[in-house]
Formats: C-alpha cells, structure tokens, sequence
C-alpha cells in the first residue's frame, strides 16, 4: 500500500485495506481503554463514566459521536458493576 506519499493515488482496494486496518486499531483500542477502567478505583470508575455520558450529551457533538460516548459509557458500566473487586491476595 502507497501510503508514504499523499500525491500517489490509492486503488478502491488499497482504500478499504486502510478502512479495515483502522477499524482493527480502533477496535483494540476500545477494549485497552475499557480494560483499563479495573486499574481505578470505584470513585475513579463513576466519574469516568459520568464525564463520558456528560459528552454523550455534549450538543456540540454529532449525533454519531455522543452515540459512540454513551456506548462506551455502557461498555464501562456493565464491565465494572458485575464484577467484585479484585481478592486481596497479600
């Protein structure tokens, strides 16, 4: 793929490998990001995910993104409430 020089064109399918490739990026870096929401505390947890809905409303935002706000908002919530806290293993 031809990406090094932005005066090359790309091919349809060139353009779709790159789509497919970001979308896999994406991807990992939502379930990095959602995973790192054990590392905080529970106080941390609920004002994470409060600023998160708070920009779900954010007018100033396309409707597609404060979507994509609120998902992840979901994602955090149901991955933090059904899980106890980690055992004390000292």
């Amino acid at each position: 793929m031809h990406t090094d020089n932005p005066e090359e064109n790309m091919t349809f399918g060139e353009l779709l490998a790159l789509i497919a490739d970001q979308q896999r990026r994406l991807t990992v870096l939502e379930n990095a990001f959602a995973f790192l929401s054990f590392c905080l505390d529970e106080k941390a947890c609920q004002l994470l995910i409060h600023s998160l809905r708070l920009e779900s409303q954010n007018q100033n935002r396309d409707t597609t993104l404060q979507q994509h706000f609120s998902h992840l908002a979901d994602a955090l919530e149901k991955r933090n409430s059904f899980n106890p806290p980690p055992a004390d293993i000292s």
